[in-house]
């Protein structure tokens, strides 16, 4: 009677989260067409199969990074908005979050944002980050970002800044100090109160 290997032990508690993991590190090494299911799974050291069990395609793969992304992305924009200012600490938050974060920034505002409608977890997540944005910036709660001129003002600000700088088009030893600077000159006024 021949003796039959054992099998492997199954390596990982959560395959999910170790193919996140493994996909933000392509992203970093290769950016977002650096990533497919068979070379993460690779990474992680599973089968192809195994990754198929938990996403159904790259894409898949990648809306889910980019939900994890957008949630830490509102996270450190939380914690921003402590500060004395808190629109300026949103913004810098945003910039710090891009220039630590390259390859998942890129991945986050990339052509999955347009079509994060057909990611539940994704559009949910972009959605509380553009909340907080409004929120922080005109003190609305609602969640018509898109009709709000101050929101996509700020937003558009902290990412275009956030671009030129991981684009490298502004050294990155003064993409701190300018940004401050740019949001501090573009902070908005209180809101004016109406003469009785």
């Amino acid at each position: 009677m021949e003796d039959t290997p054992a099998p492997r032990p199954y390596r990982h508690g959560n395959l999910p989260n170790a193919m996140r993991a493994a996909a933000r590190s392509i992203l970093d090494e290769a950016g977002p067409d650096g990533v497919g299911l068979r070379e993460t799974a690779r990474r992680v050291g599973v089968s192809a199969t195994a990754a198929y069990r938990h996403f159904d395609s790259k894409e898949d793969l990648l809306a889910s990074v980019a939900a994890e992304g957008f949630r830490e992305l509102s996270a450190a924009m939380r914690a921003a908005v402590d500060s004395r200012e808190p629109v300026i600490g949103l913004g810098l938050a945003y910039v710090e979050f891009a220039l630590q974060k390259r390859g998942l920034f890129r991945l986050m505002f990339g052509p999955l944002l347009v079509e994060r409608g057909k990611y539940p977890s994704l559009n949910e997540a972009v959605n509380d980050a553009l909340s907080l944005i409004q929120q922080v910036v005109t003190g609305e709660e609602r969640r018509a970002h898109d009709d709000n001129p101050a929101t996509l003002a700020a937003w558009g600000l902290v990412h275009g800044l956030s671009t030129l700088f991981i684009d490298g088009l502004v050294p990155e030893s003064q993409a701190r100090v300018m940004a401050e600077k740019i949001l501090l000159r573009s902070k908005p006024e209180s809101p004016r109160v109406a003469a009785p």
